[in-house]
């Protein structure tokens, strides 16, 4: 039995970059395991739209162009085993076309395994709301209010599945819905023979898993210090080694750009997390606070000391519905006073549809450029020195042609609007269907993961010539140190809060997490007095905060911040959050306040 297998990640989203599997296969052939993540909360609203034009789809069509791809590495030997949540909303039909694909491309025989199960939504149209309500987790409203406008409801499944199919002899494994962490916690149990309650094993790898279902997150992607990051252009993707214990060693190819630092690792495992003393996922709770993390030579850190407990009574829905229609449109307007000119715009817009007679939910009018995307604190420059800005307009309705109404008004500002206004090589706006996201709990019981086995036909005789998987590229990596360097400042000397920390933000629902992270373990106790949950609460105040609650890891140096209610208006540009915490390191440290 193993003590230790690395397991990759080449895929972080839906639209993550296509060549990412074969360009980390062709520098690491040798991997043991490689993941790809495909879908996010709104994915499955998109896939069900294409699978009401055409039944055979419902699942992300790159994802057969990637595996096809791969046909060559198989059939030259390679053993990596592929786990991706591919399948959508049609796990079988994606084996399928992937089955196909692979034969036509003249591959050995690979069996594929299929996880399904996660499908809910017969349930939640079936439901008695006196016995189970499928209450919303950010508003506790009950489905009954929006049950008739649902899309779909697929449950997050764990583990078992996956290891099924790998006990099976998978090479490739295709899953419908299943938590992130849970793609890398399967061949882990699978590899090191786990028992199901070896809870602080299970926890070990479902860090690993949160650090790697991003990709590049954690080699230099979106961090706070990127312009130090060596060759952004070839960022690499992550690996992780992990052991029979638990415990891990985060890497990449050495043939990759990007970096792994202990601030790389620390970001991304406060990234889109609630209470970091219950991490929850299918297969266990975990515990952060004891996380224990050590550089262990250039791009390895270390990773112990995760804690685990028994896994939740309920499994988290992501369920998706209809809301009306929505639209947004950007012009620029350039000249001084320009901030002014694109508020006065917008006005006339709004003011137009309103004599119209029509009805919106929401309207928003954003300067961009001029810290329009988290309008707080001191960010905005004088709207009278400005002399670019982009207007943004963005309305919803539940009416269509409300919305149609306003991508009509827009564009007669190119003529009517001030001078210097451009921009507007796109044409009108176009109208999108409002998806809502509805978070909810079902009783784990009422939910079973299910598996089936497919095999491949070896075709690997209709090949021209015989399969031979391409050496590595040779990429071009600067060797000279990055120009912008990070200035270690001392808290003394600090004038913003971005001189003596760093994070990250991401959205969780309706609410946002925003991670804070003392550049030195010297500052953290300053952070931890100065950094009031009251204090973010008054920062965020115009984004219509509803509340803040601050939790503490000592361990990392770090405060994790749920800021609640902050990303209600899904119109807003930063309708993620992925800007919150870069608006809340630019507040000024007052000397009064220290």
């Amino acid at each position: 039995m193993k003590t230790t297998i690395r397991v990759g990640n080449a895929q972080a989203f839906w639209g993550d970059q296509s060549s990412a599997a074969a360009n980390l296969l062709s520098q690491l052939p040798d991997l043991d395991f490689l993941t790809m993540d495909y879908l996010a909360e709104v994915s499955m609203s998109i896939l069900a739209a294409q699978r009401e034009q055409d039944a055979a789809r419902g699942f992300p069509q790159d994802f057969v162009d990637v595996v096809s791809g791969l046909a060559e590495y198989w059939s030259a030997g390679g053993r990596c085993r592929l786990i991706a949540n591919a399948g959508g909303l049609n796990p079988v039909g994606c084996a399928e076309a992937c089955i196909t694909a692979l034969e036509r491309a003249g591959c050995r025989s690979l069996k594929i395994g299929v996880v399904s199960g996660d499908n809910v939504l017969p349930q939640l149209l079936t439901s008695d709301p006196r016995t189970q309500s499928f209450q919303n987790l950010d508003t506790q409203a009950s489905l009954v209010s929006i049950r008739d406008k649902l899309i779909t409801a697929n449950a997050y499944l764990g583990c078992r599945g996956i290891v099924q199919a790998l006990q099976a002899g998978a090479d490739i494994v295709i899953t419908g819905r299943v938590a992130d962490p849970s793609m890398v916690v399967a061949p882990c149990v699978y590899a090191f023979g786990w028992h199901e309650t070896e809870w602080d094993r299970i926890a070990g790898a479902t860090v690993a898993g949160h650090l790697l279902e991003c990709g590049t997150h954690v080699t230099g992607g979106i961090s706070t210090d990127w312009l130090e990051v060596r060759d952004p252009a070839h960022l690499g993707f992550p690996i992780a080694e992990i052991h029979s214990d638990g415990t891990c060693v985060v890497t990449k190819s050495p043939l990759s750009g990007g970096r792994v630092t202990l601030e790389t690792v620390k970001e991304q495992l406060l990234y889109e997390i609630g209470d970091p003393d219950h991490y929850l996922s299918p297969d266990v709770t975990v515990s952060f606070l004891n996380l224990q993390l050590a550089e262990e030579g250039a791009d390895r850190i270390s990773v112990r000391g995760a804690v685990g407990r028994p896994c939740p009574p309920t499994l988290k829905i992501s369920a998706t519905y209809r809301d009306g229609f929505r639209a947004a449109g950007m012009l620029t307007i350039f000249g001084p006073q320009s901030v002014r000119k694109a508020q006065r715009c917008g006005e006339i817009v709004l003011q137009r549809l309103g004599e119209a007679g029509h009805q919106y939910r929401d309207t928003i009018v954003e300067c961009l450029g001029n810290a329009g995307s988290v309008p707080v604190g001191m960010l905005a420059a004088d709207a009278d020195s400005s002399y670019e800005t982009i207007l943004r307009i963005a309305v919803e309705s539940d009416s269509r042609a409300a919305v149609e109404q306003f991508t009509r008004e827009l564009m007669p500002l190119v003529t009517a609007g001030p001078q210097g206004t451009t921009g507007y090589g796109e044409g009108r706006p176009r109208i999108h269907a409002v998806v809502r996201y509805w978070p909810c709990l079902i009783e784990t019981g009422k939910v079973a993961a299910e598996m089936e086995l497919f095999s491949t036909l070896d075709t690997t005789a209709t090949r021209n010539l015989a399969a031979a998987w391409p050496s590595p590229k040779i990429v071009s990596m600067p060797t000279d140190a990055p120009q912008h360097l990070v200035r270690q400042v001392t808290l003394d000397d600090a004038v913003r809060l971005a001189d003596i920390a760093y994070g990250r933000s991401g959205d969780k629902g309706t609410s946002a997490n925003i991670g804070i992270l003392a550049r030195s373990p010297l500052n953290y106790p300053w952070l931890v007095d100065w950094l009031t949950p009251d204090r973010v609460l008054k920062f965020f105040e115009p984004l219509g905060v509803d509340s803040v609650e601050r939790f503490e890891l000592p361990n990392l140096c770090g405060l994790n911040f749920v800021v609640r209610g902050i990303l209600q208006r899904s119109l807003r540009n930063d309708a993620q959050g992925k800007a919150l915490a870069q608006a809340l390191l630019s507040m000024p440290l007052h000397k009064s306040s220290r």
